[in-house]
Parts: structure tokens; C-alpha cells; sequence
């Protein structure tokens, strides 16, 4: 049996350059009910909302450094990784909770996390060796009964009932407390990747059962490095180090991750040293840091794993006409586009599939062709154009990217009303299907063009995203299954350019991931998925 494994040659090199240029720079949607784990916030901002004093160590510099703080853009919805698709949610519940294999950051090889050896006993099921020195952080031990209750969870997921539909919970055999037989429903070529996901965290049997599902979304509790302290809504999340972690208590005590929306307020609390670290941040501000600019902070990029595309509800008419897509396509300057957006932090997106991910293959821009676009609209009965409502997320590049496009189309008669709201929000009407034009996304952590398109394909828990197309479908599930890497390749090449050629979805942009880094923090490693490990981090 051959099972894909993605190389990530070129991810290293980049990182590795990206070292080189760090060393010449300058030395929501639900609250917490737990009273000591959440508190409701003021009506200020992020930026201003109060943090507790514990929060606050840090802004005086390296002195007294106990806590390290971490500046991101939005807040997690959920933390129950199962059933959160928010990539705040991720950052952390990757602190909290620990998947069964990793990966290699550098050369994506698989390597033990909870399990420590693994086998294909056939094409259909896996047999895993598990640690045997492991506690939740409520001290009960961690074995394979866990691992079954959290794949029994995958197909009732939000996060997993798609993507891992391969798994089996039913077939899947617990041997004894530290060896389990994973079943697959049918040969699944991205398993191993999967297993990797920050969905297939695993989560504590006994925990669930006794304190309830919502337990893991307002505070969660896991095997990793850091366990949940608290939560103040719309201002910051508190982790405390897990001294009895299974691979020694990291090094950092504290770990705060601060929400602040802004760009610029974020780079200012990342000056000031109100931040430790600062990620995505605008291109002007990381062009400064690297060119040695700001005192004090080192600066790091990387690829990333996520397209940003124009999605299509076909459940909306006009949108079920390949006309109107293309018309769309075509509307828009995307290398004008890019460069008013995001400037070098972004590249115009030239595939459904990012760069970073196995099978890739350039399809081109869509030719900036205005007159086109009248012409293909009036060939589809809209030759005055149409009225439409886009739901965008608050993610500032994705705000200015969804404002310019809205300029673009007005010039061919598409009339486009911007919705700009928070992730939970912008998640749930692309879950509900009420939007009908908006922008979709997918960090495929995993490396595999089926974690990127899995939002698309029939079964989607997302309706907004969904395509019912034929032979889309066909050649998705044919790549799921297919384990001979060349033929993988082969399906990938035929279904990038049949997304092209129909606009199934419009690719925008490819964003690149940029870090600011106080200087003091040592360990860092940037993360084309911005899912840093906080574990192989100090303070120096």
C-alpha cells in the first residue's frame, strides 16, 4: 500500500530564508458560563478592552518575564476541536490538545505525538502503539478509549462530519489500553495527514461524558502543554503550563492570547512591547521590521496553506449560470487588486489549491477583461447587471480585497451590498446557506487538496460552498481515494483546471504569513498555517 506523504522541500527553504533575514535584523460565539473561567468584557474594544494584571506581565519588556502574550486578529469561536472550523480556535487548542502523530515542521515527515508507532495492517486499518505515561490535565490517564470516544465524535462534528468521513467509529478496536485498530470506511490516502489535523485533537472520554460537549467550547481540557485558565469575552484568553506534560513542562509559565482586530493596533502593542509576538501583519509594517526599523523585534514570513476565493451559492440563480462566474472572473484587476489589498503580504491566486499544497499546479489569472464581462452577462439574461448581498469576515485584508472587488463589479452592473462580519457569524451563514456571495477559505494545515476543497464538495456542512457538479464531485472523490501518488497528481492537474475553466470559485489571493517577534523569545518557528507551537518556545 502507498499513501501520500506531501514533501514540504520548499516550505523549508523558505522558512530557512526566512531565518537567514530574522537574524539581520536587530537583536465568540459562546462565552464561557464558568465564573473563574469567563468574564463578560466592557463595551471598549479589543484594543482597549481590560486584560487581567497576570495578562499584562510583558509590557514593561523581558523584565519579570513569566507570560508570554500573542496578538491575533480575531477571537476562537469554540475550543471543542472537533467541532470548531475557526483558525483562532486552533492557534489554541493546539496548546491544550495533542493529536496522535505530528509533523516534522521542517520536513513534513510524520512523527509520534500520542502514539508512538503505527502500522497499515491493510488499506482499510491502522494500528497504533500509544504513550503510556499521559494525564489530561485533570490527572486522569489518557488511553485508547479516548482515542475511540474522539473518532466516535467525527462524524456528528461541525469540523469533521465532511473532511473525515473516511473514518469508521464503529469498526474502529480498542486491543488494550494502549493499542487501538483505526478503521476506514475505504481506502483513504490522506489518513496519516489527517490524523495530524488540529480536528483529531484528542479529546478526554470521561471529561465529556461527565461535564457535557459544551464543556470542551468554553474551556477545554486536554493532554498538551497548556491548560485553560480563563477567558474574558473580547479581550483575551489565558493558558497556564501543564508541569506534568508527558514531554516536561515547557519552558514559558504563561501563555495570553490577546485579541486585537486592527493591524496597526496590533504592530503598536508589538512595539510598545504590550505583545510578544504579533502574526499577519500588514506588509509596510513587516517590511520596517525586517529592514531593521523597530528596535527590539525580529521579524519572520511564510507561505500559507490557504487560498482566498470568491465563493458561489448556487443555490442563488444567477450563479448557477457559468456565464455570471466567468463575468465575475473577468471583472476584476486581481494583480491591481492585490497590490491595493494587501501589498506584498498577499500574491494574486492563480489556482484552487495554494501553493504549499500537494498536486499545485498554476492555472493562470483570469485576463482582466471588463467588456468581457458585459458580454458574458448579457449571454446569461443579466445584461443590466444584478443586485446581490456578500458576506465578508473582518479579517482587514479580506475587508479591503471584498471592498475593491465591490468596485470592480459595479463597473459591469453587478450592484454588491458588503455584510462585514465576525468569524462565528460569517461561518454561520456560510453553514445555513443565507450567503449567497462571499468569500471562502480553507487552511489546509494537512498539505492535501482534499482538506482544501473539502468545503466544497457535495456533502459540505457548508451550503454556501457547496458544488453539486458532476464530475467536480467525481474527481474529488477519486483523489481521496486513489493511494498511487502519480495518479493522485494526475487527478489534482484535470480537477485545478475544470474549477478554472467552469469558476466553480474564483481564486483571490494567497496571503503571506508574517510574525513580529520580540527579540527575547527564543524557539520560534513560523508556521505556514499560523498554528505556532508555544511548547519549543523560551524567553531568553
Amino acid at each position: 500500500m502507498q499513501l501520500m506523504q506531501k514533501p514540504l522541500r520548499w516550505i523549508s527553504v523558505v522558512l530557512c530564508l526566512c531565518l537567514l533575514l530574522a537574524g539581520c535584523a536587530p537583536a465568540a460565539e459562546e462565552s464561557s458560563s464558568q465564573a473563574a473561567s469567563s468574564t463578560p468584557a466592557s463595551s471598549e474594544t479589543s484594543e482597549s478592552a481590560a486584560v487581567s494584571s497576570e495578562a499584562q506581565t510583558a509590557s514593561a519588556g523581558k523584565a519579570d518575564k513569566t507570560t508570554l502574550v500573542y496578538g491575533l486578529n480575531t477571537e476562537p469561536g469554540k475550543l471543542d476541536p472537533q467541532n470548531n472550523s475557526v483558525l483562532s480556535g486552533m492557534v489554541v487548542a493546539k496548546q491544550i490538545y495533542e493529536p496522535l502523530i505530528d509533523k516534522d515542521p521542517e520536513t513534513g515527515e510524520f512523527v509520534p505525538r500520542l502514539a508512538t508507532e503505527w502500522e497499515w495492517v491493510d488499506d482499510t486499518h491502522l494500528r497504533m502503539k500509544l504513550r503510556e505515561d499521559v494525564t489530561f490535565h485533570d490527572g486522569t490517564p489518557f488511553t485508547a478509549e479516548d482515542v475511540k470516544f474522539t473518532i466516535g465524535r467525527f462524524p456528528d462534528g461541525a469540523a469533521t462530519g465532511s473532511l473525515f468521513s473516511a473514518f469508521d467509529p464503529e469498526n474502529t478496536v480498542v486491543e488494550d489500553d494502549y493499542t487501538i485498530t483505526i478503521a476506514f470506511k475505504f481506502a483513504c490516502a490522506p489518513a496519516l495527514n489527517f490524523l495530524t489535523n488540529g480536528r483529531a485533537y484528542i479529546v478526554s472520554k470521561d471529561y465529556v461524558e461527565a461535564n457535557g460537549e459544551e464543556s470542551l467550547n468554553q474551556s477545554g481540557m486536554g493532554t498538551g502543554p497548556y491548560a485553560f485558565k480563563e477567558w474574558v469575552i473580547g479581550s483575551h484568553l489565558m493558558l497556564t503550563r501543564y508541569n506534568d506534560y508527558w514531554g516536561g513542562a515547557p519552558a514559558i509559565e504563561n501563555l495570553t492570547v490577546r485579541f486585537i482586530v486592527e493591524d496597526s493596533a496590533r504592530m503598536v502593542a508589538l512595539e510598545t512591547g504590550e505583545i510578544d509576538i504579533g502574526s499577519e501583519l500588514q506588509a509596510v509594517d513587516i517590511e520596517r521590521i525586517m529592514n531593521g526599523e523597530v528596535p527590539g523585534v525580529v521579524g519572520y514570513t511564510s507561505p500559507s496553506y490557504k487560498v482566498w476565493y470568491l465563493a458561489f451559492n448556487e443555490n442563488f440563480e444567477p450563479f448557477q449560470k457559468r456565464e455570471v462566474r466567468l463575468a465575475i472572473a473577468h471583472a476584476v484587476d486581481w494583480e491591481s487588486a492585490c497590490e491595493a489589498a494587501g501589498g506584498s503580504a498577499i500574491l494574486p491566486a492563480d489556482s484552487a489549491l495554494a501553493k504549499t499544497v500537494f498536486g499545485y499546479e498554476s492555472q493562470g489569472l483570469y485576463e482582466y477583461d471588463p467588456e468581457l464581462s458585459k458580454q458574458l452577462l448579457a449571454e446569461a439574461g443579466y445584461p443590466d447587471g444584478f443586485e446581490v448581498t456578500y458576506i465578508s469576515s473582518q479579517v482587514p485584508v479580506d475587508i479591503r480585497m471584498t471592498e475593491i472587488v465591490q468596485e470592480y463589479l459595479a463597473q459591469v452592473g453587478i450592484v454588491m451590498t458588503v455584510e462585514s462580519v465576525d468569524s462565528a457569524t460569517w461561518l454561520g451563514a456560510q453553514q445555513n446557506g443565507t450567503a449567497n456571495f462571499t468569500t471562502g477559505n480553507m487552511t489546509a494545515n494537512t498539505g492535501d487538496p482534499v482538506h482544501t476543497l473539502s468545503n466544497v464538495q457535495k456533502d459540505s456542512p457548508y451550503i454556501s460552498l457547496r458544488k453539486q457538479d458532476e464530475k467536480f464531485n467525481e474527481l474529488y472523490e477519486a483523489g481521496l481515494r486513489e493511494l498511487d501518488e502519480e495518479k493522485r497528481l494526475a487527478i489534482y492537474s484535470e480537477l485545478q483546471k475544470y474549477i478554472f475553466d467552469e469558476a466553480l470559485q474564483v481564486p483571490m489571493y494567497e496571503q503571506i504569513i508574517t510574525y513580529g517577534v520580540r527579540d527575547y523569545v527564543q524557539g520560534f518557528i513560523p508556521d505556514p498555517g499560523v498554528q505556532l507551537d508555544f511548547r519549543l518556545m523560551s524567553i531568553a
